[in-house]
C-alpha cells in the first residue's frame, strides 16, 4: 500500500510539474521583456535585416498585455563614376537614409500553449533624408532633399512623417522563451517633404519648398520574426 501511495505521489507530482512548466514555460508573464528582430530570405537562407524589418522590444504589463517599442533603419550611398572623357570625368552620389521609431500597445489572446496571437496599435515617427551631389572637372550641381534620377525629376524627398500603425500577429514559441512570428499592419501616415535645396556653380542657390503627404498603406513587417524573452 505504501509503495502505491509512493507511486501515486509522484505520478501527480511529476503532471503537477509537467503542468507548471507547459503553462509557463513558453508563453510571455507580467513583467516579461521580449526582443525580437526582422529575417529576409526564408528560414533556409535567413539574413537578419533592419532595411525592411524591424527591432522590437515588448514589456508585459500583465500576460496578456504588452508595450511596444521598436525601430527601423537604413541608410544608402551610390557613387557613379563616368570616365569615358578622361579630360571630363563625371561623378554623381546619391544619398538616402530612413528612420522609423513605433511606440504602442498589444493586447494578447488565448491561442494555445505556444501559440499567442495579438492586435494592437502603434505611434510612429519617420524621418528620411536624401541628397545628390554631381561634379565634373570645376563644376559641381548639389541637390539637398531629394535624390535626382537620370531624367533630372526629384525622387526619394527628404521630410518627416508621423501617423497610426494597426497591427496583428502570431508568436509561436519554438522552445521555452524562444518564438518565430509573423506580424502585418496598417499604416495611416502624414507628413511633411523638407525644402529641396540646390546650389550650382555660378548660379544663385535655388530652395524649392517642400509638400505635404499623406496616404494608407498595407505591410508584412519584418516578414518573419524571431525573438527570445530575457
Amino acid at each position: 500500500m505504501k509503495k502505491v501511495l509512493l507511486t501515486a505521489a509522484a505520478v501527480f507530482a511529476f503532471t503537477f510539474a509537467n503542468a507548471q512548466e507547459s503553462t509557463s514555460s513558453y508563453k510571455p508573464v507580467k513583467g516579461t521583456v521580449t526582443t525580437e528582430v526582422g529575417l529576409t530570405g526564408g528560414l533556409n537562407n535567413a539574413n537578419f535585416d533592419l532595411n525592411t524589418g524591424v527591432l522590437k522590444f515588448r514589456y508585459f504589463l500583465k500576460d496578456d498585455l504588452g508595450l511596444r517599442l521598436g525601430f527601423a533603419t537604413n541608410s544608402n550611398k551610390t557613387e557613379s563614376i563616368d570616365n569615358s572623357n578622361p579630360n571630363n570625368v563625371e561623378t554623381t552620389i546619391n544619398k538616402n537614409s530612413n528612420f522609423t521609431l513605433n511606440l504602442g500597445v498589444e493586447k494578447h489572446f488565448a491561442g494555445t500553449e505556444r501559440l499567442s496571437t495579438y492586435a494592437g496599435a502603434d505611434l510612429l515617427l519617420n524621418f528620411k533624408g536624401a541628397k545628390t551631389e554631381y561634379t565634373e572637372n570645376n563644376y559641381f550641381y548639389n541637390v539637398d532633399g531629394a535624390n535626382i534620377d537620370n531624367a533630372g525629376n526629384f525622387i526619394n524627398n527628404a521630410g518627416t512623417q508621423f501617423g497610426l500603425r494597426l497591427v496583428t500577429g502570431a508568436d509561436y514559441y519554438i522552445a521555452k522563451k524562444v518564438f518565430l512570428g509573423v506580424e502585418a499592419g496598417l499604416n495611416i501616415l502624414t507628413g511633411k517633404n523638407k525644402d529641396i535645396e540646390i546650389s550650382e556653380t555660378g548660379q544663385p542657390n535655388v530652395n524649392i519648398a517642400g509638400g505635404k503627404e499623406s496616404g494608407i498603406t498595407t505591410q508584412v513587417i519584418g516578414g518573419i520574426r524571431i525573438g527570445y524573452q530575457f
